[in-house]
């Protein structure tokens, strides 16, 4: 991969350090940190429940089951820490200097004691308060020459390089977008260029609307099967006529499951309505969930520092998972590849349910290699997708994270698309990371990958507020518009694994997003100009008159979401009017009419009767919209149904 123009990672955060001033911190709170793992000296095994006070703040913390501890949100400065637990001999260390954005990893090995804490601290006084059957509570004096305790080992390594800073980008939540962007770039060289716009999603769900997860499913046209897969766990999976059976039309399809003594055959009315719904009539709990998690890493001379990172992060991205999903079974997975010609071309350890096993691997791993741009991502792909045991029943997530494209000119069956569709019929989602340095065709493939999966793309950010071509020092190629907020990449990992999980939880365990639309105004305005772009759409396709159109208050049943439900249906009775040839019944004069009348729009709902709005409005459109939760973020869903005839017209959901 050339490199000879790029400065590393490392060396260009250590000269921008140098030339900058660092940014004041607020007081009261930072953003360094000081972590690590808690081990027993003679067993080598982590210490769960240890205290680790921060002495002069008072504040503490406790290692959880893998002997991980953090103090977070740390200013610059010296800190003091001691370490205490039942059974082991106390230890203090004084000193621990904290640059700005600095993560210290702090690594203890703790010596057994036959003493408690107290007793310990009292030993190193000269006197030690002691029970025996024959002297219970005796203070004794220690002879003045008593040994002082051997010290724990401590073994410390310190991080000097920020944390990498990350956005993402979901192609299937943007759907519009990301078709845009396939046509601004259609002449992209050296990736292939497939039809994505006819798309539609599967949904499946038992009786109480609850997402089914893991269930096979069958794309079928008159009898032939064309298409196989299984639900995502949110329910859900998304097809790609134009790209998993393009020789087939995509007119008169049909979705068949049969599962659990349910058999269901139910036409797919993709044209207009994008989403088909699949209930299976009857509440059944799915196979315990478990979570295997692969990372796939390129390993070429210019990924050193982002190797670096998740080599000093894995512990508390496990943690933080563990923490959250404690009953949640999780098995972690390596593929690590290079190109043809270097050292080696793939290195492959399968999935293990011991972080310290994964952790010994992950610390192996070094960089070298490359040369050219493109590397042989298709043959590291195939290993991961078709070579991995993966767990039937788990939650199949993969990292793909590199900064080059895939080598085209290889001549290899087995391409990145073919990676994609394989990974999409077992239910296995490719979050692909773009890497410093990754160019256009990178970003294209990247995001083929995660759109075929529907997962997300991420890209490394350096600060950056708009798009990046991905040329010059440090940048990464995303042109996925400016509205994105950059967070640490261990939290953006940690993230996407609490929402993927998050589907298959009872509501009661589930850490909800919410939203402040005062804040977040632009992100929220793209959200529903996605949404009401896809309704538009399908209208075009089954009306072609200008329609006036009643625009219902968009309900929900969480109270929590009120003024969101509230602010969304301000800001689209804007987006219509100010963007799309149709007329909106205002508000006002709806509920006059209507009152007048003695109805109300909700008993009009209720009933089904919209030939009521036709004929005292002369409306031939309502818009009917739902805001619900599913898994941690809200979810709107909205309606087209014509008031002539009560037929749907469009439906789209988008993701908040």
């Amino acid at each position: 991969m050339y490199f000879s123009t790029k400065l590393g990672l490392l060396s260009f955060l250590v000269l921008l350090m140098l030339a900058c001033a660092p940014i004041p911190e607020k007081p009261g709170g930072g953003i360094g940190e000081i972590y690590g793992v808690i081990k027993d000296e003679s067993t080598g095994q982590p210490i769960p429940g240890v205290t680790v006070i921060l002495i002069k703040e008072g504040s503490s913390a406790q290692s959880d089951d893998a002997g991980v501890y953090s103090h977070r949100s740390l200013t610059t400065g010296s800190y003091d820490l001691k370490f205490t637990q039942n059974g082991y001999a106390d230890l203090t260390l004084h000193d621990v200097q904290v640059g700005y954005s600095e993560h210290y990893k702090l690594d203890v090995i703790l010596k057994r004691s036959s003493l408690s804490s107290q007793d310990f601290s009292e030993r190193r006084r000269g006197t030690v308060t002691y029970s025996t059957q024959s002297n219970k509570g005796e203070e004794k004096e220690l002879p003045a020459e008593a040994p002082e305790p051997v010290l724990p080992q401590v073994r410390t390594h310190q991080r000097t390089v920020a944390p990498l800073q990350a956005a993402s980008h979901n192609d299937n939540e943007e759907f519009p977008y990301f078709l845009d962007y396939l046509k601004r770039f259609s002449d992209v060289p050296d990736v292939y260029h497939r039809d994505f716009k006819d798309r539609f999603t599967v949904r499946i769900v038992d009786g109480n609307d609850k997402p089914l997860f893991n269930i096979p499913f069958t794309i079928t046209r008159e009898g032939k099967t064309l298409w196989q897969a299984v639900s995502y766990t949110h329910g859900e999976n998304v097809v790609f006529p134009g790209i998993m059976f393009p020789a087939a039309s995509s007119d008169r399809l049909h979705v068949n499951i049969h599962h659990y003594g349910n058999t269901v055959y139910q036409e797919i009315m993709h044209h207009f309505q994008r989403i088909t719904e699949i209930k299976l009539n009857q509440s059944f709990q799915t196979s315990e969930i478990s979570l295997d998690l692969l990372f796939i890493l390129d390993t070429t001379g210019s990924m050193c520092d982002e190797i670096k990172q998740l080599q000093d992060n894995i512990y508390s991205i496990y943690t933080r998972i563990k923490n959250y999903f404690q009953s949640v079974p999780i098995r972690f997975g390596l593929i690590l590849y290079r190109d043809q010609g270097d050292r080696y071309l793939v290195k492959k350890h399968q999935f293990t349910e011991s972080i310290d096993e994964f952790q010994l691997s992950l610390d192996q791993v070094s960089c070298g290699g490359g040369g050219d741009n493109p590397e042989d991502l298709q043959t590291a792909l195939d290993e991961a997708v078709q070579k991995m045991d993966w767990a039937k029943d788990a939650c199949k997530l993969s990292f793909l994270i590199a900064d080059a494209p895939p080598h085209l000119d290889y001549d290899q069956d087995f391409t990145y698309l073919d990676a994609a569709l394989a990974a999409n019929r077992k239910g296995i989602k490719i979050y692909s990371v773009g890497a410093s340095g990754l160019n256009i065709p990178g970003e294209y493939v990247f995001r083929q990958l995660s759109a075929l999966t529907y997962s997300e793309f991420i890209f490394l950010t350096y600060g950056e507020s708009g798009e990046s071509d991905g040329t010059g020092t440090g940048k990464v190629s995303h042109h996925t518009g400016g509205n994105y907020e950059s967070q640490r990449l261990d939290d953006l990992v940690v993230n996407s694994v609490k929402k993927e999980l998050s589907y298959q939880l009872p509501a009661e365990r589930i850490a909800r997003r919410s939203f402040d639309p005062g804040l977040q105004e632009g992100y929220l305005k793209i959200r529903l100009d996605n949404l009401w772009i896809q309704i538009i759409k399908g209208m075009k396709e089954t009306m072609t008159e200008e329609p006036v159109a009643v625009l219902a208050p968009i309900e929900t049943p969480e109270e929590e979401l009120f003024d969101l439900a509230l602010y969304l249906q301000q800001m689209s009775t804007v987006t219509l009017l100010e963007n799309y040839r149709l007329k909106i019944v205002e508000r006002e004069r709806l509920e006059e009419i209507l009152e007048e009348m003695g109805l109300s729009l909700t008993g009009i709902l209720e009933e089904g009767d919209y030939e009521t709005l036709f004929r005292l409005l002369k409306s031939n459109i309502i818009f009917i919209g739902d805001l619900n939760y599913a898994g941690m973020d809200p979810v709107i869903f909205m309606r087209a149904v014509s008031t002539e005839t009560g037929a749907l017209l469009a439906a789209a959901r988008i993701r908040l």
